[in-house]
């Protein structure tokens, strides 16, 4: 195991590889520096609301939205009240519309809402996780910024043919197994069965590559025999068994849809990076910019460079809501100049050196 990072101006990437493919991949946004907060970091929050009905309450942690910290089995603990501080950890960080979740932990006494234990930047997390040494892309021999890009395409290939499609919607992820030209000489039935174990096994490693969380159903090809059902069964939860995160796998129904709830651990790669399905945002691509500047200016060292723009990536690096500019002087030096191109489309970008 090994973790493969690159710091780039706007963001970190990282993806965690098992042998020679990756098994995670993790984006860290200087746009959310003290705006989120992370998995297993600490705070003394402030209590803000006790809601008996959900048999929990909301804590203000001092950035981003209220997390919730539910009472459990033990009930409500005492000394709980509206107005209180007390420590925290947080379990499970915000997605869409929802706040972290929280659990109680020891703090000293202070002013809340205030973060005590804050994470370690990315690559080192992931070390820390799962024991592995960092390497940089260069030294690994590993495309990260491919990696990405085919990790937030909907359709992944099969070997031997056959794909899966996977869609995420509000309430779940839809993945649909799809034997498009693949021949089997062993008959329909072999067919299905053979390319069903395949596509559990890519299907496990693209929701933990993804970051997937929530409910999943996978629409698998239909099986006749109860034996082969079984053995599906089976190679699912095989494909799940090194996966980090909690999985619970219900029975394939009668027309073979697996649902699956795989425990949310942060957001989904998708969650990050676009704004509607399949459409990545204003930031995702100006960042995308930025690192096609910083790939020209590593190949072409000491030559003038122009990031020539569309007017969204051109609005939202104008208005530098990052520090872009200090940053990435800091790298190329002064010989780098921002220009809106009018010929180019509105989330469009080129860098060249002259």
């Amino acid at each position: 195991m090994r973790i493969v990072a690159a710091d780039h101006v706007g963001e970190t990437r990282a993806a965690v590889i098992d042998g020679e493919r990756a098994v995670e991949l993790h984006l860290e946004r200087w746009s959310e520096r003290g705006q989120r907060a992370q998995r297993g970091e600490v705070y003394r929050a402030r209590v803000v609301k006790v809601e008996a009905g959900l048999n929990g309450a909301f804590c203000e942690l001092g950035r981003g939205p209220a997390g919730f910290l539910p009472f459990g089995k033990a009930g409500r603990p005492d000394g709980l009240h509206e107005g209180a501080a007390i420590g925290v950890q947080v379990q499970r960080e915000a997605f869409q519309e929802k706040g972290p979740t929280l659990a109680l932990f020891e703090v000293a006494p202070g002013e809340a809402p205030e973060a005590v234990i804050t994470a370690p930047p990315l690559a080192e997390r992931l070390s820390m996780a799962f024991d592995a040494p960092v390497r940089s892309p260069k030294e690994a021999g590993i495309d990260l910024d491919a990696l990405f890009d085919e990790a937030l395409e909907p359709v992944v290939a099969l070997p031997g043919g056959g794909r899966l499609v996977i869609e995420p919607v509000t309430a779940l992820t839809a993945i649909d197994v799809d034997a498009g030209a693949r021949a089997n000489p062993g008959g329909a039935g072999r067919l299905a069965m053979d390319l069903n174990k395949l596509a559990a096994r890519e299907a496990a490693r693209q929701i933990r590559l993804r970051g997937i969380g929530g409910v999943v159903a996978i629409d698998f090809l239909p099986l006749k025999k109860r034996a082969d059902q079984a053995a599906l069964d089976q190679a699912l939860r095989g494909a799940f068994r090194n996966d980090p995160a909690k999985v619970d796998i219900a029975p394939a129904s009668r027309f073979a849809i697996v649902e699956l709830a795989r425990q949310r651990l942060g957001r989904a790669l998708h969650e990050i990076s676009w704004e509607r399905y399949g459409v990545a945002s204003v930031e995702t691509a100006a960042l995308a910019a930025l690192r096609g500047l910083e790939r020209e200016g590593a190949a072409n060292r000491g030559a003038r460079l122009t990031l020539q723009v569309g007017a969204d990536i051109h609005a939202w690096l104008d208005a530098d809501p990052i520090g872009w500019r200090k940053a990435m002087k800091s790298r190329l030096g002064e010989r780098f100049t921002l220009e809106l191109a009018a010929a180019l489309g509105p989330r469009a970008h080129q860098a060249h050196a002259s």
